[in-house]
């Protein structure tokens, strides 16, 4: 059963671990207790996360969500909520009605819900492996939203145009130089043969130059997250059918939490042997 704020809960005084959270659950729109304390409590107990995120529930810093399970209860959700909106407002030096954000905004459909905790899981393995390189830094990271859309000409004729939407872009510099990356994560929704067409929009947004002309940089690669290793497979192997080469790269969400995306986990439709992200 989902428990309700108090009316009257007892005063808090924000740290900046707290600034930090509240920050950081906007960044990522929704991120669950477990991802959370992956971040910021890993050197203390889990009821001392867990009491820290009802406090800033209850001051209505954080709203929290709760997704249905059939049996049992499923582990709280955080989004942002008005006060923490206004936090993140102060410490990005920007007004309220720039961040674009609504209390509305957290009422989505589970999937949904789902696959955006899915983007925010890859982040917080980025974040954490990046903390421990002694190589490689972030350039930047940005979540993927209308900024990212872009649309390219169907060479098949078929349709006016295909659609490039990533989950997110992002940039990662080490002593090689800088690498750019789109990310998509695949929890085997849609269709091989709409796949496919990702595909084909990703070779078309590189080889008619919008890619350059939109952000600059000469060349990315995809990154594709699959559930397990038979959609992993059917993704590759759809890939190759498409024409698509190295700029595309495939792992599993067990291999990146088992070994960070920095790890040697990422297979192309042209190789076997798994490589690391910056080779």
């Amino acid at each position: 059963m989902k428990e309700k704020r108090k009316k009257q809960p007892n005063p808090i005084a924000l740290t900046e671990r707290d600034k930090a959270i509240i920050l950081v659950v906007y960044e990522n729109r929704f991120l669950r207790r477990d991802q959370i304390q992956k971040l910021f409590f890993s050197d203390t107990s889990l009821p001392a996360c867990n009491m820290r995120l009802k406090k800033l529930y209850e001051h209505k810093f954080l709203d929290r969500l709760y997704k249905p399970v059939a049996v049992g209860s499923s582990q709280a959700v955080y989004a942002l909520d008005k006060k923490g909106a206004l936090i993140v407002a102060k410490l990005l030096e920007m007004p309220l009605s720039d961040m674009n954000w609504s209390r509305d905004h957290n009422r989505v459909e589970f999937l949904f819900m789902e696959h955006t905790l899915a983007v925010s899981e890859f982040k917080i393995s980025l974040d954490l492996a990046l903390v421990k390189s002694t190589s490689a830094d972030l350039i930047f990271y940005q979540r993927g939203d209308k900024s990212l859309v872009s649309r390219v000409p169907d060479p098949t004729g078929k349709k006016k145009y295909l659609v490039v939407s990533p989950d997110a872009f992002f940039g990662i510099k080490d002593f090689a130089g800088n690498s750019y990356f789109f990310l998509e994560a695949d929890l085997g929704t849609e269709t091989l043969s709409r796949f496919a067409e990702k595909i084909i929009a990703y070779k078309q947004f590189w080889k008619l130059g919008q890619y350059s002309q939109k952000y600059g940089y000469k060349n990315f690669r995809v990154l594709t997250m699959a559930e397990s290793d038979r959609r992993l497979t059917n993704l590759i192997d759809a890939t190759r059918k498409a024409g698509g080469k190295n700029m595309f790269l495939f792992s599993t969400f067990g291999e990146i939490d088992r070994l960070t995306p920095l790890g040697r986990i990422w297979l192309s439709p042209l190789s076997n042997l798994p490589i690391n992200l910056l080779e």
